[in-house]
């Protein structure tokens, strides 16, 4: 593939040639086939490449060698600049000496030579980073005349931000070309990142570095057809006394538009608030349950909400000023990696006990007309932590921990909303919003449970018009080369609701150089996945980006954008599809009974819901993940409707429920469906959900094995988890039940009951297999591709099969149609069966006619 690099006019780079009024209006608009990027007014498929912008890593070997690079800044920096060295996560000795930096032109310099050369100059010159105890991982010492770093790996594996920077303390005039050198060694060979910044109002802003793969990259994505393009960018927000400084997310867009004329620019930009600001407002900062400070501000603050959202619509003007024909849209991002879930949700200690946060938990409870709304306290961390009646919270005596939980989702979403409106006002509505929000099939095993993350309040978030695109990573479980690669949130819902669907793919290709959280092993395995990943973006409607998540090259070679080019065809295809994907399976979840999970649910809720999707997308059938707000609601027709959280239902979701059983339909009520009311845990409140009467059982496993029934059926092995699950149950069969598995003690663990308002199925023990879904699939006369383990996709006229063993594989289409192979063309025969060779790992994607 060629490449080149175009250099543009000034003028034309910031828009200026433009007359007033022209600028690109890029937003969600609905279609047939569900919503899609419209821009000026014709759709579009949506397809991103994200990448981090990061310096080069430059070689050390045993030899002593002289390294250098160029770098000037768009603006002048004065007193503010600092340079950073970084280090390879791996074993090294690093020698250094003669750092130095110069004016190009005249020699003069920035940075005197001899910082590395004794113990004074450098202590009066450059910091280690992280201090004392925290620096797990790098020793430094002054020696003959040199700086020798010592790199050795982390107890535990953690690495920590280790680097020298020097002080604060570098000037460098606008648009001046400097030099920055020095020589290194490095036993055994490693690698190093110099880089350096301009550090204001506690931002630190790159300005300079040796050239690193993003540039390299977004021409590569231009080469393939990619039009959008995201990165982290500066949100330039400085203290309201300060003339704004837009200069470093400038600086950025231009980069960007002299490799890409014609990019579409979506920078994400920090929401956080920073370093000036917090100091301003101490009492803002998050404080966990032991009285340590986080990181950010409570999103509870509502003067941090007012400022932040002020500042990003004041910041989004500019932008459609600057560059009307290349910005896009904004992604703003916050909290924890960005993602708008509360900071340190992954970790074992809870936060919320700021002054802010007790004010707004206070505010909530005086609407809700709670008695002593105006002197409640933040519920105590251990009652949080607890669990007295099984994985489920009883309205009776947790009511408070109850309205908590629901408190804790909608803080969070009512920062995203607040945030959303102000850009949308800042964009003139004529440009997208994104944000990272409702990842609630992805929270379940964390340790204080699922509620903790703030991410169940999406059906409060889905109405609102200021959102064009929610998003997240792909799903980091089951997403290795044989995987199904799932999806982290209630999708189909999402689209329901006319907002867009981005999957962010940040598959740690053969370049990364890791197996961590499914990376591969050579370019094959990544051309694999990123088929599988992309076929299924296009089959559900989901827009998608590439996403070089540290800026190191990922998808740095263009046989990979080759394979995106090859899936062009199969993209505009379906963006002319006259209906959206609609599965015959649907899996079900309810927020407001996730709010009522305890700490230390994840014993239970993972295999439920988390570690579903992987039974789910190797059951051989495509399936769609809803809320129940759209079952209610009359907006799901799927034939296998799966509720795997139901345990919490007022009466008028019970009511409602009632009136939506429809005859055709196989409903199946997992672990505990109806057990809480508004005001009690009974289980007498059951049977008016699933038709069965409920008891419960105390066992020490609520492990199933098919009964003879079962097996004849298909159910051959037994499943479930191995520890105890309280509460548990068990049903009462009655003459014409089915049941087809039971726990330890013999009682129905799995029971199927057919009614004139259709089929509803009891499965008690809180955990899939893709055989089991196959088994339920085929109850509710769904067609199932595959009979043995596949991760299947497929919606107007197109299948997507991705193998998770070697072949061949028996592929039922259920059509004697043609098929042909949707990326070459080749026939492939007709259907209804065709047999396919397939290797493991290997996506095939076909198309039906």
């Amino acid at each position: 593939m060629r490449l080149t690099l175009t250099v543009l006019g000034l003028g034309l780079l910031c828009g200026c040639a433009t007359p007033q009024g022209m600028g690109v209006d890029v937003r969600v608009q609905p279609t047939p086939g569900g919503p899609r990027i419209h821009i000026n007014g014709r759709p579009d498929p949506g397809r991103f490449f994200f990448g981090t912008r990061q310096s080069g890593m430059l070689t050390a070997t045993p030899d002593w060698t002289e390294q250098s690079f160029e770098f000037s800044t768009g603006k002048d920096i004065q007193g503010t600049g600092t340079l950073h060295f970084r280090f390879a996560h791996a074993p090294a000795e690093y020698r250094i000496r003669d750092v130095r930096i110069l004016d190009a032109a005249t020699g003069a310099t920035a940075l005197p030579a001899g910082s590395f050369a004794s113990d004074d100059a450098f202590r009066s010159t450059w910091d280690v980073w992280p201090p004392a105890e925290k620096n797990t991982v790098g020793t430094v010492v002054v020696e003959d005349g040199a700086l020798h770093v010592t790199v050795r790996t982390p107890p535990g594996g953690q690495w920590p931000d280790f680097h020298l920077h020097s002080k604060q303390i570098l000037s460098f005039a606008k648009e001046k070309v400097y030099r920055c050198q020095f020589s290194v060694q490095a036993t055994p060979a490693s690698t190093l990142r110099p880089t350096l910044y301009s550090v204001e109002g506690g931002v630190w802003n790159q300005i300079g570095g040796p050239p690193g793969t993003f540039l390299h990259q977004v021409a590569l994505a231009r080469d393939a057809g990619v039009r959008f393009i995201s990165t982290g960018a500066s949100s330039c927000w400085t203290p309201p006394e300060q003339t704004p400084n837009w200069e470093p997310i400038d600086s950025v867009m231009r980069d960007i538009i002299r490799v890409h004329p014609t990019a579409l620019i979506v920078p994400r930009v920090d929401a956080n608030a920073p370093g000036w600001w917090l100091e301003r407002h101490p009492e803002t900062r998050m404080t966990f349950e032991k009285g340590t400070k986080g990181k950010y501000s409570t999103v509870s603050s509502r003067e941090c909400r007012h400022d932040a959202a002020a500042h990003l619509e004041k910041l989004c003007r500019h932008l459609c000023e600057a560059f009307p024909v290349n910005f896009a849209g904004i992604h703003p991002a916050g909290q924890n990696s960005a993602e708008w879930f509360y900071d340190d949700s992954w970790g074992p200690v809870m936060s919320g006990y700021e002054p802010p946060t007790e004010a707004a938990w206070r505010q909530y409870l005086q609407a809700l007309g709670q008695p002593d709304a105006a002197n409640a306290k933040v519920p105590d961390a251990a009652r949080r932590h607890a669990a007295p009646n099984g994985f489920l919270r009883d309205p009776a005596t947790e009511k408070d921990l109850i309205l908590f939980n629901r408190f804790w989702q909608k803080e969070m979403a009512d920062t995203v909303l607040e945030l959303a409106a102000a850009v949308r006002r800042g964009t003139g509505g004529k440009k997208l919003v994104l944000f990272f929000y409702g990842y609630v099939f992805e929270f379940p095993p964390l340790h204080n449970g699922a509620p903790y993350a703030g991410h169940y309040a999406l059906w409060q978030v889905l109405p609102s018009s200021d959102i064009d695109i929610l998003c997240s990573p792909i799903s980091y479980f089951d997403r290795q080369w044989t995987g199904t690669a799932p999806c982290m949130t209630a999708a189909e819902s999402v689209m329901l609701h006319g907002k867009l669907w981005l999957n962010e793919d940040d598959t740690r290709t053969y370049l990364s150089g890791t197996k961590d959280y499914g990376g591969v092993d050579d370019l094959q395995q990544s051309l694999d996945v990123l088929r599988r990943n992309n076929a299924q973006a296009a089959i559900r409607g989901f827009a998608t980006w590439w996403m070089d998540l540290p800026g190191e090259g990922w998808f740095d070679d263009a046989r990979l954008w080759a394979e995106h080019s090859r899936l062009t065809p199969l993209d505009d295809a379906l963006l002319r599809r006259g209906a959206p994907f609609e599965p015959d399976i649907a899996a079900i979840l309810d927020e407001d009974s996730v709010c009522h999970l305890t700490g230390g649910s994840s014993t239970m809720a993972r295999p439920l819901i988390y570690d579903a999707r992987a039974a789910l997308g190797r059951c051989g059938a495509p399936y769609g993940q809803y809320l129940l707000d759209d079952v209610l609601a009359g907006k799901v027709q799927s034939k296998l409707q799966i509720h795997l959280s139901t345990w919490a239902l007022n009466s008028t979701t019970r009511d409602a429920l009632a009136q939506a059983r429809q005859p055709g339909t196989v409903r199946v009520w997992c672990y505990a469906p109806g057990y809480l009311t508004a005001t009690q845990a009974t289980a007498g409140a059951m049977a008016q959900v699933t038709g069965f009467v409920h008891r419960a059982v105390d066992l020490a496993s609520p492990k199933s094995t098919p009964t003879d029934r079962g097996k004849t059926l298909g159910l051959t092995e037994p499943w479930g988890q191995d520890k105890q699950i309280r509460p548990l149950f068990t049903v009462s069969p009655t003459e014409g039940d089915d049941v087809l598995a039971t726990y330890s003690d013999g009682t129905p663990s799995l029971v199927v009951r057919k009614t004139p308002q259709g089929t509803d199925v009891f499965l008690g023990t809180p955990a899939f297999t893709s055989q089991l879904v196959r088994v339920l699939a085929k109850l509710a006369g769904v067609h199932l591709y595959t009979d043995t383990d596949a991760a299947v996709w497929a919606g107007n006229g197109y299948l997507s099969v991705h193998a998770v063993q070697d072949g061949p594989l028996k592929i039922d289409t259920g059509t004697p149609a043609n098929v042909t192979d949707a990326v070459d063309g080749t026939t492939l025969g007709n259907g209804p069966v065709l047999v396919l060779p397939v290797r493991k790992g290997e996506t095939r994607v076909l198309r039906i006619r």
